[in-house]
């Protein structure tokens, strides 16, 4: 299969329609051919984020906590919790007491998403919801909010905390996969991507990747047989034996690169 961020689907019932494959960060100039996602995105009636972007900013930092009265320095001893803090706070300028009632995995990426920076104002995901919304495309999603609150709880906080600390040992080893990953995405090379992020994921890889790619493909295969969508979703779910691509083809889809 071809490589490639931006494809065509067709539909059983020829509808054409547009998956890309989106990264979360906030420097746009990594999209190969912006001008051609911008195209394609206003000739079709619905429009699909990965996750649930219309809730109101509480209801979305809700669902990234952890239970009441529990936060990160309660999952570890006193004298492991305070290390960690120093080696994220020398490492990456972030104060991890500021963000200590969020999930240990979402922790982890707002101290990765701390690397890159960007020039714009939104990350990826959000712009491009934006012009969704302002040119009236019907706003839809493939994972609810409820969908993403029950994969943190399936996923053992003793592990979460196990990369979370693994991240605050080795800063350089981290910074290091998160640049080759954005190489990998500007470049186009989705195979690679989609490598990397697997084997980064380890034993979670079920949970994070291959089941919530079988979700997903279901779910864009019933809903846009019939009615043209745009569908963006993170670029390491397009490819390989179980991605979304090629569940896609095996449920009757054509897909092109573009």
């Amino acid at each position: 299969m071809n490589q490639g961020l931006l494809w065509q689907i067709t539909s059983p019932h020829q509808v054409i329609s547009y998956i890309f494959g989106t990264m979360h960060i906030k420097d746009l100039g990594v999209i190969p051919r912006v001008g051609r996602v911008m195209s394609c995105l206003q000739t079709v009636e619905r429009y699909y984020s990965e996750i649930q972007m219309d809730a109101s900013p509480g209801e979305m930092i809700r669902f990234q906590q952890l239970p009441a009265g529990m936060d990160v320095s309660h999952l570890m001893s006193e004298h492991h919790y305070t290390r960690l803090r120093k080696s994220i706070l020398r490492s990456f300028g972030i104060d991890i007491h500021r963000f200590r009632t969020l999930y240990p995995l979402i922790l982890s990426n707002v101290i990765q998403m701390s690397i890159l920076g960007g020039t714009g104002e939104e990350v990826m995901d959000y712009y491009l919801f934006g012009i969704a919304r302002a040119t009236g495309r019907e706003l839809h999603y493939l994972e609810s909010q409820s969908h993403q609150i029950e994969l943190f709880h399936r996923i053992p906080l003793e592990y979460q905390i196990k990369s979370l600390r693994q991240l605050g040992r080795q800063p350089s080893k981290a910074k290091k996969q998160l640049l080759a990953l954005v190489s990998d995405y500007k470049n186009g090379h989705t195979r690679q991507l989609y490598q990397k992020s697997r084997s980064q994921l380890g034993k979670i890889r079920h949970m994070l990747l291959y089941e919530r790619n079988r979700d997903m493909a279901q779910t864009i295969a019933a809903d846009l047989d019939t009615v043209s969508g745009f569908v963006s979703v993170g670029a390491a779910h397009l490819f390989g034996y179980q991605g979304i691509l090629r569940l896609l083809k095996k449920l009757g889809y054509k897909i092109q690169p573009l």
